[in-house]
């Protein structure tokens, strides 16, 4: 290897001669030569339009930008418990009772976001004897067609949920006026509802002991937050989704995609994220938050198999891949080696992930940086080192 393309391993290839349409120059590795299996290591095919399911996915996934993961809001949440776009009104169940789904269709539900974080990754459901054991917050933000419809909607939601349950009792927030909320005495959780604009705020807060004067200051410090992001939003008209692109950046095409094409948004991958909606879905958040914004990472691209991750510069992209390789329990992973003859590129085995993403490889080049997933160490190695050709066949 050349003394520039050590370089390159270390700060991303800056100054270096780029490689064109997978040729290597004398400056940097000829990806021709790496071990990349039957993997692709040219750009995907991505189509120019999708359907309106699509189309409304992509929206969701630019509103997840402005909805604030709670840990945000408060560092004591440091556990990511769940995130999810809502297109449908099935699938805002798992977050809001299932009775509301006719408030929801009345008022002209148009999408939504869910988030939560709390200091402990046990789920909402563990409720006993009015305790619990962890304190958090679960937020869905909603959109409806216009202010009107916003604020019906809220009122309608808190009352259905009211009516479940004869032991809930009101309680007032009192900086939000307008918000409707309740709970059970008994029970250490208070839900609160809250029209804003087109949107309505749905925030549910858990804490260890019935404490309600704790419960509605958390509910109030996230609204305060979460409120002001909204404000900053630029929602896009109903009738203008399909002026939406799935990789406006160009982050997506830079990801391996197993088949070679793109696949249309699926509530879960294939668009591109934003700093804050990446955020709402990793578990670790005060671990990756400060990597992730360290190397000025400023979009994500999410595949069912990788990731994608634009940072500011060579230098922070090299340095993001060194420094991921080392995040989590050190007990829980372990380093291994990374595929052969690829600058930079790192790898572990994690003993607690699911057997298919056990192993995962990192990989730069010049101002991007990737994350490869596996099941076996081999396979994993082969997908990174196409990954890294990828990159260098993208530049242009």
């Amino acid at each position: 290897m050349t003394v520039c393309a050590v370089l390159a391993a270390a700060v991303g290839a800056g100054g270096c001669a780029s490689t064109v349409g997978g040729a290597g120059s004398a400056a940097e590795v000829d990806v021709r030569t790496l071990d990349t299996g039957v993997f692709p290591t040219e750009q995907p095919k991505i189509s120019a339009h999708l359907d309106e399911i699509g189309y409304a996915r992509l929206e969701a996934a630019r509103m997840a930008g402005a909805v604030l993961s709670p840990s945000e809001v408060d560092a004591k949440y440091t556990v990511g418990a769940s995130a999810q776009v809502h297109t449908d009104v099935q699938s805002v169940t798992r977050y809001l009772a299932e009775p509301v789904i006719p408030v929801l269709q009345k008022y002209g539900f148009v999408l939504g976001f869910s988030t939560g974080s709390a200091d402990d990754v046990r789920p909402l459901e563990a409720a006993e004897a009015g305790s619990r054991q962890r304190e958090g917050l679960t937020v869905t933000v909603l959109r409806f067609p216009d202010a009107t419809a916003a604020k019906s909607a809220a009122a309608e939601i808190d009352a259905v949920d009211f009516a479940i349950n004869p032991e809930n009792v009101a309680v007032q927030l009192p900086k939000y006026a307008d918000a409707r909320a309740h709970w059970r005495p008994s029970v250490p959780t208070l839900g609160s509802t809250t029209a804003h604009g087109i949107y309505v705020i749905s925030v549910l807060a858990d804490t260890r002991t019935t404490d309600i004067n704790r419960l509605v200051e958390a509910s109030q410090k996230y609204l305060d937050a979460e409120v002001r992001e909204l404000d900053k939003f630029t929602p896009t008209p109903t009738g203008k989704f399909s002026t939406l692109r799935q990789d406006p950046d160009g982050v997506l095409v830079r990801v391996m995609h197993d088949g070679g094409v793109v696949h249309a948004p699926d509530g879960q991958g294939e668009v591109v994220l934003t700093l804050r909606g990446y955020l709402n879905y990793v578990q670790d958040q005060p671990g990756r938050l400060p990597v992730l914004q360290r190397a000025g990472v400023d979009r994500v691209a999410v595949t069912p198999d990788a990731f994608g991750f634009r940072a500011r510069d060579d230098a922070a992209a090299a340095q993001f891949v060194s420094e991921s390789a080392e995040l989590g329990n050190v007990v829980d992973r372990r380093a291994v080696d990374p595929p052969a003859d690829v600058p930079g590129a790192s790898c572990v085995q994690d003993y607690v992930a699911q057997k298919p993403a056990q192993f995962r490889c990192f990989v730069s080049y010049r101002r991007y940086a990737a994350l490869v997933l596996g099941g076996r160490l081999w396979e994993t190695q082969q997908r990174a080192a196409a990954q890294y050709a990828l990159l260098a066949n993208s530049q242009g």
